[in-house]
């Protein structure tokens, strides 16, 4: 019989001592992948098919449940595979990167958008799955309005890097 292992509070890691501050230079991959698993309690429907070329911020994806939630390209190419799993659920959408063409969505002034106009523009360029909603961590709903918005802006696991290294 396996040895059961009840956590309460969490689970503390002691490890000892920080990670090193060095900076590795980039890599850039050939591949990339979307995966709609990554965003818990959407229901994807494709708008991309294999063979298909992409611009960075060309829609793949969106939620069926909400059509207004665009899935987009992080990078230009074309569109490899669809991979798909058990009942032909989506696994990921992988995209061989050729190019630096992206679609421009057009520059705003933020003080002056009213709120809609700011949803919107999130909308649009596939920015708005970012946005998650607690206590659940799936995507936002772009019709309710939050009774407040965190910013998460340090990394808390161990070993984690450090931000103010990585913007100086």
């Amino acid at each position: 019989m396996s040895k059961q292992i009840k956590l309460r509070k969490g689970l503390n890691i002691r490890l000892v001592g920080k990670a090193d501050k060095i900076l590795i230079p980039e890599e850039r991959p050939d591949k990339f992948a979307v995966k709609p698993i990554d965003f818990p309690g959407i229901v994807p429907k494709m708008c991309v098919k294999p063979g298909d070329k992409v611009k960075a911020g060309t829609p793949l994806f969106f939620d069926k449940q909400r059509p207004e939630v665009k899935y987009t390209s992080p990078v230009s190419g074309e569109v490899l595979d669809v991979v798909r799993g058990e009942r032909r659920r989506i696994l990921e959408v992988v995209i061989e990167a050729k190019g630096e063409d992206s679609i421009d969505f057009g520059k705003a002034d933020i003080a002056k958008l009213k709120r809609e106009e700011v949803i919107g523009k999130l909308l649009e360029s596939g920015f708005w799955p970012a946005v998650r909603q607690r206590p659940y961590h799936v995507v936002a709903n772009p019709a309710d309005t939050p009774k407040s918005i965190f910013i998460s802006g340090f990394d808390s696991a161990p070993l984690g890097a450090d931000y103010d290294y990585i913007i100086d």
